[in-house]
């Protein structure tokens, strides 16, 4: 079976993103549209906490990455908070407990270095951890995302390992986490889609696109990040 690249694993994931916030915004909730439509985004979060593990493994500036993530997860703040709730906060604390998906790899990102960390005891790492993890109630996704990421860093050389760690935390955490946002157990399942993810990130060859020119190679950087709150800003105008 023919490999994927990063770049077209990353536009997988911002093809399923358009087509969740899509059915969020245009669907009628309750169709078969709007499940499948709905089971199909919810893919796009695990594969970018995937590569956001393999990019902390071979960046060669975390300090870099890290201020990429929190500027654009800033930036793309209000556009979020416009888009999901269609109007401006009236409060700074419902501001800044409603974060969006950028803020919650931050958290991701900030677990790794503390995992990370050689001048951190095991104790020290499990309790910064467990505090960093808990401040995911507050962004989109919840703690999945950073448990996703310490699964696919940490099991990257264990296939297997890593296939039923996933597995397992998502079908345990993510009715922990939404359940009681639904009606029923069964409207709550297309966040499931999730483990759709795992066949393009199976897909992926592991190759960072080496034919790339150094321009390719930025936009494919930042697309993402521009990308994300862009096409909220376009749905958002657009909408009836």
């Amino acid at each position: 079976m023919r490999k994927l690249t990063a770049t077209q694993v990353k536009v997988i994931a911002i093809i399923a993103m358009t087509l969740d916030h899509i059915a969020f915004t245009f669907v009628p909730s309750g169709t078969a549209l709007h499940y499948i439509l709905h089971m199909i985004g919810k893919t796009t979060a695990p594969i970018m906490c995937y590569f956001l593990a393999e990019g902390f493994r071979y960046t060669h500036d975390r300090k870099k990455y890290f201020i990429r993530l929190l500027l654009f997860a800033t930036i793309s703040q209000p556009v979020y908070y416009i888009y999901v709730y269609g109007s401006v906060p009236d409060s700074v604390l419902r501001f800044i407990c409603s974060l969006n998906f950028l803020f919650a790899l931050v958290l991701s990102f900030i677990c790794l270095l503390i995992l990370t960390n050689d001048k951190l005891d095991f104790t020290a790492k499990g309790i910064l951890t467990a505090i960093t993890i808990s401040f995911a109630q507050f962004v989109d996704w919840g703690y999945i995302i950073p448990i996703w990421t310490i699964i696919f860093f940490f099991f990257n050389k264990d296939r297997c390992k890593m296939l039923v760690a996933f597995i397992t935390a998502t079908i345990i955490i993510l009715p922990i986490t939404f359940l009681k946002y639904y009606d029923s157990f069964a409207s709550f399942t297309f966040n499931y889609g999730a483990l759709l993810a795992l066949i393009p990130i199976h897909l992926y060859s592991g190759e960072r696109d080496r034919s790339s020119t150094p321009l390719k190679k930025k936009i494919n950087r930042w697309f993402f990040y521009v990308y994300y709150p862009l096409h909220m800003v376009m749905i958002y105008i657009i909408a009836p």
